[in-house]
């Protein structure tokens, strides 16, 4: 089983620490970056990570916000959560409207809320790339029925023909050309 992966992104060495002591477990893998360009450095070492969670003030005057946002752009399925000590409004929809994230967690953190967000936000990622994954097939399903509505329209049933929705799988589609191969060029005697 692949492990879960996040990254905590927070110039206070300490929370850094308390965050991943807090988060970890054997199914997880945590990365702990001090700036932003420690954790970009990160994700170009190690790729995408499923979930990061991100301070928004840092000591040099980086908004965690503004590397959110790079983050949605690169890796738009990393669930994306934001805290902060210093809570307003305007940064909250900035957040929201900007960098598209998950959350926004106010500091001091609830741990407990914290570790059940995580676990939902897993789930969430998961949910996303099955998502994707089944998109991509149904995609593929369209490709093959219209290969085979052109190539063979005699093989594809009226049904099919009128239906707007198609739902084959890859095993019947080769069953179905097959078929045709059989009926139509039988293999010849030597």
């Amino acid at each position: 089983m692949d492990k879960h992966t996040i990254l905590i992104v927070d110039d206070e060495v300490g929370v850094l620490n308390s965050l991943k002591r807090v988060l970890q477990s054997e199914d997880r893998e945590i990365f702990l970056a001090e700036s932003i360009d420690e954790a970009e450095k990160t994700l170009k070492q190690h790729g995408e990570v499923e979930v990061i969670i991100c301070d928004n003030r840092f000591s040099n005057n980086i908004l965690g916000i503004n590397f959110l946002t790079k983050i949605k752009r690169l890796y738009p399925d990393t669930i994306r959560i934001l805290t902060t000590a210093y809570p307003d409004l305007a940064t909250a929809m900035e957040a929201i409207n900007k960098a598209h994230i998950w959350r926004y967690i106010l500091k001091p953190i609830e741990i407990e809320e914290l570790k059940t967000l995580v676990n939902q936000a897993f789930d969430y990622y998961r949910i996303l790339k099955e998502n994707r994954l089944l998109l991509q097939i149904a995609r593929q399903q369209a490709e093959w029925i219209k290969i085979l509505r052109e190539k063979y329209p005699e093989v594809v049933s009226k049904e099919v023909r009128e239906s707007a929705i198609y739902t084959v799988d890859e095993r019947r589609v080769s069953e179905i050309i097959a078929e045709f191969m059989r009926k139509y060029y039988p293999q010849q005697k030597k």
